[in-house]
């Protein structure tokens, strides 16, 4: 009796084997646009803006407004600076002429 019940636990174990992970799906066309737009903006420092975005900042709009990052989008040749004016923040976008990107 011992034996067969330990014939039958051995045979359960076999049927309820432990589920392996399932693998993640992969990338489409799709989620690897997502990834190229990401790559396509490298951060730049603050003083390697064109001198015309520089001067476009200097406008009465952006007074008492700090740049807190700075980027060059590769594949427009424009600029997204990101500026912090105490808690509040803002993202404008430039071309390389300083001309402001509407979003």
């Amino acid at each position: 009796m011992v034996a067969m019940g330990a014939s039958v636990l051995a045979v359960n174990a076999q049927d309820n084997p432990t589920p392996s992970p399932t693998p993640a799906p992969l990338p489409t066309e799709e989620s690897n646009a997502a990834v190229s737009t990401q790559d396509d903006r490298e951060k730049i420092k603050a003083e390697d803006l064109p001198e015309a975005v520089k001067k476009s900042l200097e406008a009465q709009e952006y007074k008492g407004w700090l740049i807190n990052a700075a980027y060059h989008v590769a594949s427009t040749d424009s600029y997204e600076v990101e500026l912090k004016n105490g808690a509040e923040t803002s993202t404008v976008k430039f071309d390389k002429e300083g001309k402001k990107l509407e979003e």
